[in-house]
């Protein structure tokens, strides 16, 4: 059954922006994931935000508790610590992350 869905899409050019901010790099992104490039980073993001858009209980989102790493054959794959990984822990989630040159896209779909 399907719990959840969400989708976000980023503009790379105001994207890049964001990028020069110290701070929002630390709050959005793990130590690893902050050495990637800037596609990879706004597929990132937008994958963040397209989970907080499919959770049914948005008070357990927390940024610090979410890591996306590629398994690998190359695929995303959410990494979640603390309460989100409680929640999680019998759901499945899917999630892809796509980008062009000026755009990068996520979608986030939680089953039970």
């Amino acid at each position: 059954m399907i719990l959840g869905i969400g989708i976000d899409i980023v503009d790379l050019s105001r994207f890049k922006n964001l990028m020069l901010n110290k701070e929002f790099l630390d709050r959005y992104f793990s130590k690893s994931e902050s050495k990637l490039n800037l596609q990879s980073l706004a597929g990132r993001f937008a994958a963040r935000e397209a989970l907080y858009k499919a959770l049914s209980s948005q008070e357990l989102y927390n940024l610090e508790n979410i890591e996306i790493i590629n398994t690998k054959n190359g695929a995303p794959k959410f990494i979640f610590y603390n309460e989100l990984a409680n929640f999680f822990n019998l759901k499945k989630i899917h999630l892809s992350i796509s980008h062009l040159q000026e755009y990068a896209i996520s979608i986030v779909i939680i089953e039970d």
